[in-house]
């Protein structure tokens, strides 16, 4: 029997893969604060889906992963891949990294688990290069590259890139030397880089974004408008060299808070916008697409024991 499961800072989904498939109802999420640990969560899991022995465990961890231990960021967990192998009867465990684990979920999505940005038809691509994009509480990206039947994500940390110059340049048109508040990448594409963006554009202390993104069209909120606006034709200068750097002609798929809360509506056309400006090395159409499938991470570990 395969288990998958997917830690992130607060919660955690385990599920069975019973023919090849997640069944929504073998899957169960776990409060990680009722919990010391993952082995704990497994077996909690194991007390309510009665099941064979478990001969392999795919696990995808919101945070670094190094000689297959993960470390989650927010959590005071460490998911390490041996001590899971000896806990549980011996099953072989592969540990990733939770963008990783949508790398290899990207290709494996239907249209109803993904939302087109503009007016684009799915096409179910197994083969090719394709990308996914997080910006969430971090950035990174991971590639991913399909060939007969084999998928490979290797690991980058594009969030400690220095900024793009495009990216720069967009920023200092907007007010002359703004780009020297953002040196990498994830200083700027991150939730807390939309904050400081935020804060910088309306002269406003920003705590949070989100309460500003809910009050859209109110009155006293026209200066968020106006930067959010801004900040969703940022994230079209980024993948405008993203797509140059990893010609990812299957697709780019945008995950976390910060893209999906960012790209809404009209802000979507915006990026869109930019992403598309005419003149640009890459002249293929590439397809964007927002992952809106919660168990995405679910399906990339069961792709990768595949």
């Amino acid at each position: 029997m395969l288990l998958v499961a997917d830690i992130g800072g607060t919660n955690a989904r385990v599920a069975r893969v019973k023919d090849g498939e997640t069944a929504p109802s073998d899957t169960c999420s776990f409060v990680n604060a009722e919990y010391t640990c993952l082995e704990d969560v497994i077996c909690d899991y194991l007390n309510a889906f009665p099941t064979a022995a478990i001969e392999k465990i795919v696990v995808a961890v919101a945070g670094p992963v190094q000689a297959n231990v993960g470390r989650l960021t927010n959590l005071n967990w460490v998911v390490d891949g041996g001590h899971l192998s000896e806990r549980f009867g011996g099953a072989k465990v592969v540990v990733i990294n939770d963008l990783t684990a949508l790398g290899y979920s990207a290709l494996q999505l239907s249209a109803a688990q993904l939302q087109p940005i503009g007016e684009q038809k799915h096409h179910h691509i197994t083969d090719g290069q394709a990308l996914v994009v997080g910006i969430g509480t971090g950035f990174n990206v991971s590639p991913v590259i399909a060939n007969n039947g084999t998928t490979i994500c290797p690991p980058v940390e594009a969030g400690h890139m220095s900024l793009p110059l495009r990216v720069a340049r967009a920023l200092d048109a907007l007010t002359p030397g703004l780009a020297a508040n953002f040196d990498t990448v994830e200083d700027l594409f991150s939730g807390k880089g939309r904050r400081k963006f935020l804060s910088l554009r309306t002269g406003t202390d920003v705590p949070r974004a989100t309460p500003h993104i809910q009050r859209k069209g109110a009155p006293d909120n026209a200066g968020f408008d106006a930067a959010l606006d801004e900040y969703a034709a940022l994230i079209g200068h980024l993948l405008q060299d993203l797509k140059t750097t990893y010609l990812p002609l299957a697709g780019i798929y945008l995950a976390g808070g910060v893209a999906r809360s960012s790209l809404i509506d009209e802000r979507a056309a915006r990026c869109l916008d930019t992403y598309d400006a005419a003149g640009q090395f890459v002249q293929s159409k590439i397809p964007l697409w927002i992952i809106n499938e919660d168990a995405a991470a679910l399906v990339g570990c069961r792709a990768l024991a595949a």
